[in-house]
C-alpha cells in the first residue's frame, strides 16, 4: 500500500494500473519499487564439464560479491540453472529461468554446441543472451541474433593464431591434429589447420575423439609415424586421459605435443610435473598473466578457493564486469533491454586478460596468448603449476587477418 496525495489508501496494482494507462507500464512499477535485477546463469553443473561449470560459477559470483551484489543501484540475484553439457538440457533450463523464474537476462551457455539452443530462446522471447562461454562461431557470424552478445570468445579465434604458431614458431611442417568431436573442438581445431596450411603446413592427419572418450590408447596409435608434431584439443575430463595416454605410451621421448586447447588452469592440479615445459594452450587468458588486473583477480580467486582461475572463471568474471559496466551505464533500467544491449555493445572493459571491446558482430576483440606451463610460487598458494604466457598474438578478430566479407563467405568450419 502507499499513501495518494490527498492521504487515502491506493493499493499498488491500482496504481500499476494507472501508470499502464499512461503508456508507462509494469516494469516502470518494477524498476520503481527497486526489484533487483535477477540474471540466469547456465553452467553446467554435471556431466563431462562439471568442473568448467563450477568455475564458471565460481568466478561470476566473485565478481559479484566483490561489488556488494549490486549495479545501478539495484541489488542482483543470480539464478543458476544446470545445463548438463547438453543442448535440448540447455533449452529446457533457459525457458525455464525465462518463463518461470522471470530473468532480465541470461548469461551462458559454458559448452559450444548448447550456445544455438540458448540463442533461440533469446530469440524467442526477447530475453538478453549474454554469451559466456560457449564459443560456436556461428552465434557471432552467420547465425546472428539481435537480442545476444558474447564476451568470451569465438572458437576459431583462438585456433588461428595457433595454426601460425605451429608453422613460423615452432618450425612444423607435418602436425597431426588431435580434436574433440563437437562444435567447440572442430571450429578450434579447424581454424588452427586453416591458418597453417595457408602458410604451407602439412596435415599428417587428424583424429577425432567424441566426448567422454575413455581409451586414448587407439588415438596414440593412430598417429602417423612421419609426423613431426602434435596439435591437441581436448576437454573436460578427457584431458587428464590424454595426459596419462601420452606418457603410459612413452609418447614423450618420441615427440612434442603441443596443447591448442588442452591444459587449463582447474585441470592442472590433477597432473604433475611431467606437464611442466609444454605448451598448455592458446587462449585469450592464462591465469600466470602477470598485469595489475590479472594479479588482484587470481590472488582474491585464490583466497577464496584455494586454487588458481581458469579461463572460465575468468571468462565468468568479466561477464560480471561487463555487464556491471552496462547496467551502471543506463541506471539500473534493465527492462528496457534495447538499451541494455546497446551499453554492452559500447562498453570497454579492462578486464584481468587485458582491454576488450566488441567487434561490430558483437564478439569480444581481444589478446589471445600461447602459454607454456610452468610451476611457480604463488602468494597465497606455494607452488603451483600454471600457464605463463610465451607469446602474445594483440587485438586479435574473430575474422583473424581476413576481412568479415571474407570470411563469412567461406562458411563456417565442419568437420
Amino acid at each position: 500500500m502507499r499513501l495518494t496525495r490527498n492521504g487515502s489508501r491506493t493499493p499498488l496494482r491500482t496504481l500499476a494500473m494507472l501508470l499502464t494507462a499512461l503508456g508507462l507500464g509494469t516494469a516502470t512499477v518494477a524498476h520503481a519499487q527497486s526489484e533487483p535485477i535477477r540474471i540466469g546463469l547456465l553452467p553446467p553443473l554435471t556431466g563431462p564439464l562439471a568442473s568448467p561449470g563450477r568455475e564458471m560459477v565460481d568466478g561470476f559470483k566473485l565478481f559479484w560479491d566483490q561489488v556488494g551484489n549490486t549495479a545501478g543501484g539495484r541489488k542482483i540475484e543470480i539464478v543458476i540453472a544446470d545445463t548438463t553439457c547438453n543442448p535440448d538440457q540447455a533449452l529446457t533450463q533457459a525457458r525455464r529461468i525465462v518463463h518461470q523464474e522471470k530473468v532480465h537476462f541470461m548469461v551462458g551457455p559454458l559448452c559450444g554446441h548448447e550456445g544455438p539452443a540458448v540463442a533461440q530462446v533469446s530469440k524467442e522471447t526477447g530475453v538478453p543472451l549474454v554469451m559466456d562461454a560457449a564459443g560456436a562461431d556461428t552465434i557471432t557470424k552467420w547465425d546472428r541474433t539481435p537480442t545476444v552478445v558474447r564476451t568470451a570468445v569465438s572458437a576459431s579465434q583462438i585456433g588461428h593464431p595457433f595454426g601460425e604458431y605451429l608453422y613460423k614458431e615452432l618450425g612444423l611442417r607435418n602436425v597431426t591434429f588431435i580434436g574433440q568431436d563437437y562444435t567447440w573442438g572442430h571450429e578450434v581445431t579447424l581454424g588452427a589447420v586453416r591458418t597453417y596450411t595457408e602458410l604451407g603446413g602439412k596435415v599428417a592427419k587428424i583424429i577425432w575423439n567424441p566426448l567422454g572418450t575413455r581409451d586414448y590408447g587407439a588415438t596414440i596409435a593412430a598417429i602417423p609415424q612421419d609426423t613431426d608434431g602434435v596439435s591437441a584439443v581436448v576437454v573436460g575430463v578427457d584431458r587428464l586421459r590424454m595426459f596419462e595416454a601420452w606418457f603410459n605410451f612413452g609418447m614423450d621421448k618420441k615427440l612434442k605435443i603441443h596443447g591448442g586447447y588442452w591444459m587449463q588452469q582447474d585441470v592442472l592440479p590433477q597432473m604433475d610435473d611431467r606437464a611442466i615445459g609444454l605448451i598448455g594452450n592458446s587462449l585469450h587468458y592464462a591465469a600466470g598473466l602477470d598485469t595489475p588486473e590479472n594479479r588482484a583477480f587470481t590472488d582474491a580467486f585464490a583466497r577464496k578457493h584455494k586454487r588458481l582461475p581458469s579461463w572460465f572463471a575468468e571468462s565468468a568474471y568479466t561477464a560480471g564486469l561487463w555487464t556491471k559496466t552496462a547496467i551502471d551505464a543506463i541506471n539500473g533500467k534493465v527492462e528496457d533491454r534495447a538499451a541494455f544491449l546497446k551499453a554492452m555493445r559500447q562498453a570497454q572493459i579492462k578486464a584481468p586478460r587485458g582491454l576488450l571491446r566488441m567487434d561490430e558482430y558483437d564478439n569480444p576483440i581481444q589478446n589471445v596468448y600461447i602459454s607454456k606451463v610452468q610451476k611457480i610460487k604463488h602468494p597465497v598458494l606455494g607452488e603451483v603449476l600454471t600457464n605463463v604466457p610465451i607469446k602474445t598474438y594483440e587485438a586479435v578478430s574473430q575474422f583473424w587477418k581476413w576481412t568479415p566479407e571474407e570470411f563469412l563467405k567461406r562458411g563456417p568450419y565442419k568437420r
